[in-house]
């Protein structure tokens, strides 16, 4: 089991690149995935995100990259020497002749003659997607073994919560057969208490504690609790895979299961354990939210 929090940063250099990246995360519903690149980087946006997706299915990632080639490509930009220098002499010559000196011979040249000129040189992509992608999977590594060590931790103190979980659906099936026993004897207790004004027939009172009976009867709900609690520890134990999603639907099955047990009971001590065992629930329910 995963957790939605993460962190790692690579740095590294060599006599061609030089790279520093920092990836970290909270949770999220989803993946989402801010990526902030250098522009020689930005053709690889798009490659960057299928790797990343390829190994972590959700969170609020930011990723930041800082890189430089460090080879020597040739000037960005560079001047034509020749025609520079033709246009400097006539410049000259014009202060000869007219006697007038310019204030700014370099200002005049730069402004009315293209001499400066950016040169094209190619990026090699498939050199640096084969570089930074790599680099990408190495950073991955200890992120994602960040957030299973946080997993880890969270496992544990789900695992707690879910002991607690257990003993109180225990403890309810104690209670379970004293629900209709209760009710019988206050139904008697009441019925005795008008028996001189009113005749009841033994067999309408059998019927009424029947009918309350089987509307007060929590076995299948008991039952699946202890399905959906034996699936939950299973998944909170899984590791590797992605189980959040699974969880929460878990716990929502939990969820209505406790709710439909304490309405159908109406014995003070069921009641009181399906509190408690709702309070664990939303525990286990806001922890459950960090899980990838």
């Amino acid at each position: 089991m995963r957790s939605m929090t993460g962190y790692s940063k690579l740095a590294y250099q060599d006599e061609k690149f030089a790279l520093n990246m920092e990836l970290k995360s909270v949770n999220n519903k989803n993946l989402n995935l801010r990526i902030k690149l250098p522009y020689s980087l930005n053709f690889l946006e798009g490659a960057i995100r299928t790797e990343i997706a390829s190994k972590i299915s959700r969170g609020s990632l930011d990723l930041k990259i800082e890189f430089s080639d460090l080879r020597d490509l040739g000037k960005l930009f560079d001047y034509d020497k020749e025609q520079s220098k033709q246009y400097m002499s006539v410049l000259l010559e014009m202060e000869k002749d007219f006697n007038e000196k310019f204030s700014n011979k370099m200002d005049i040249l730069v402004r009315n003659l293209d001499v400066i000129k950016k040169n094209d040189f190619e990026i090699n992509e498939n050199e640096y997607t084969n570089f930074i992608l790599k680099k990408i999977e190495e950073l991955l590594i200890p992120f994602i073994q960040t957030r299973e060590e946080e997993g880890e931790r969270l496992k544990f103190y789900l695992l707690e919560r879910l002991e607690v979980l257990e003993v109180n659906i225990e403890e309810i099936k104690k209670y379970k057969d004293i629900v209709v026993e209760t009710y019988k004897n206050k139904l008697l207790e009441r019925l005795d208490k008008v028996k001189t004004s009113i005749e009841f027939k033994e067999e309408d009172i059998l019927k009424e504690i029947l009918l309350f009976t089987d509307k007060s009867d929590i076995s299948e709900e008991l039952s699946r609790l202890d399905s959906h609690l034996e699936q939950l520890k299973k998944e909170i134990s899984i590791k590797g895979i992605p189980v959040g999603k699974k969880i929460d639907f878990i716990l929502q099955e939990i969820y209505r299961e406790l709710n439909t047990t304490g309405v159908k009971s109406n014995l003070y001590e069921i009641s009181k354990l399906i509190v408690e065992s709702k309070n664990e629930l939303e525990k286990i329910r806001e922890q459950s939210m960090n899980i990838e």
